[in-house]
């Protein structure tokens, strides 16, 4: 059977692909501050003037050519000068005194194994830059014949001219940008791998499945305001309605206690939700608000009553309120609400009481599936507590927060209770919204091209 361990590469690869942002963020980053800096320089033309050293023989041997090409680099260096650069001052300037300012705008180049010496110049003006080389290369020629040919006995020729440059040789700014966006990948990789190292977030189905050994019982997209959406989010909590059934080996779980790590994550949402499916099919459900602190349930399964439902949960427990008085019915015939009741301040502790040990097998001989809204793990004891006496306990976990430890975190308080975990649900799960939108919107356009054929 293949490794369904993913290689070393395929991490790489879905590391960049997660933190992408960072990376094409650095790199536009590095790249437009140095398109902005090189735009903003000064810019520097470049040209070049060539001489060619020549000698005296004009019967042209082996030894005479090397030995021009030893001249050749002699002139190299003598052309570098204070002399040379003095003369060029001054025909340039009508002074000596800049000879220094002009000797540091040229460089002098012996091209090797050839009689060839390159002046190439720098200047800001092109004009200027052309007008600096071939001074440099007239004035050579002229100092070589009056000062050097007497003891070399070789000449020098001005092999080319140097021309007017039409475009800057520095700065280049579309090589500086390329360059800066490499350079802007490399660190953007980095910086992506780091934040990839103290990120602890789950992010992936996978993630979920390495990390615990726990079932997903259900991967629940965001709930948009299209159709296909919300059709995509229905069908999440049908198939959460159907793993249910198989979830145990004992059989289907009559009690359900859903919590979460943290506010926030979807626990009521999949109470509700999960109530009305299963209510659909003609299973009488009865829907608890078990978090007596800040409830919320009643606006998703009796949204007509704009008042709290008395009495309550808490009514029943210190015995001012029988069974029958806190069931109340909701817009679905098959599915009834028990809710909060008056706020208390521990339901742990009430259902450390007389009524409060059977409270949760009395509920279940009121339905055919009791489902209890749990407060988070992580604000008290109350929902470890809930957890300890019912069938089986479900865990919401947001795919846009949780991380490793808080996930363990929770299962660990539940196991604490000798709570029964049966399965996780994956909230605004992402990676599950591509294909089942795909698949939905598929079908949709299906449906309406055979309604279309009906009509024609």
């Amino acid at each position: 059977m293949p490794s369904t361990t993913p290689s070393r590469e395929q991490t790489w690869a879905r590391v960049i692909w997660r933190r992408k942002p960072i990376v094409l963020a650095t790199i536009a980053a590095f790249a437009l501050a140095t398109g902005l800096v090189s735009e903003s320089l000064h810019k520097v033309y470049s040209t070049t003037s060539t001489l060619l050293v020549v000698p005296a023989k004009t019967q042209q041997s082996f030894d005479s050519v090397q030995a021009a090409q030893v001249v050749a680099r002699t002139y190299g260096d003598i052309l570098g000068s204070d002399t040379v650069a003095a003369r060029v001052s001054e025909r340039l300037n009508g002074s000596r005194s800049n000879k220094d300012a002009i000797r540091g705008a040229v460089s002098i180049d012996t091209v090797p194994e050839t009689q060839l010496i390159k002046v190439t110049a720098q200047n800001g003006e092109p004009k200027r830059a052309q007008k600096i080389a071939n001074a440099y290369a007239d004035e050579f020629i002229a100092y070589a014949a009056s000062t050097l040919f007497p003891r070399t006995q070789a000449t020098v020729s001005l092999a080319a001219p140097a021309p007017k440059p039409d475009s800057p040789a520095r700065p280049k700014p579309t090589l500086y940008t390329l360059l800066a966006a490499l350079f802007g990948l490399a660190v953007g990789l980095g910086l992506a791998f780091l934040r990839e190292q103290v990120d602890s977030r789950l992010r992936t189905f996978e993630e979920i499945e390495a990390a615990f050994d726990v079932p997903v019982l259900a991967r629940v997209p965001r709930r948009g305001k299209a159709d296909t959406t919300v059709a995509a989010f229905t069908e999440a909590f049908r198939i959460l309605r159907t793993n249910l059934q198989f979830a145990v080996a004992d059989g289907s779980p009559r009690t359900i206690a859903i919590t979460s790590g943290d506010e926030g994550e979807g626990k009521t949402t999949t109470v509700a939700q999960l109530a009305q499916v299963t209510a659909v099919t003609g299973t009488h459900v009865l829907v608890v608000e078990a978090d007596l602190r800040r409830p919320g349930l009643q606006r998703l399964v009796a949204p007509n009553e704009a008042e709290p439902l008395r009495p309550g949960l808490s009514n029943y427990f210190v015995g001012g309120a029988s069974l029958e008085d806190i069931m109340h019915s909701t817009n679905m015939p098959t599915m009834d609400f028990v809710p909060a009741g008056p706020p208390v301040p521990s339901l742990s502790a009430l259902l450390q009481s007389q009524r409060g040990r059977t409270t949760i097998d009395d509920l279940a001989m009121q339905a055919e599936l009791v489902i209890l809204d749990c407060p988070p793990l992580g604000v008290g004891a109350d929902a470890a507590t809930v957890g300890g006496r019912v069938d089986g306990v479900i865990l919401v976990v947001d795919m846009e927060r949780a991380t490793e430890l808080r996930v363990r975190n929770a299962m660990r308080q539940i196991e604490s209770v000798r709570g029964r975990l049966i399965g996780l649900v994956l909230n605004r799960d992402r990676g599950v919204e591509t294909l089942v939108y795909g698949y939905l919107e598929q079908g949709s356009t299906a449906a309406r091209a055979a309604k279309a054929l009906s009509r024609d």
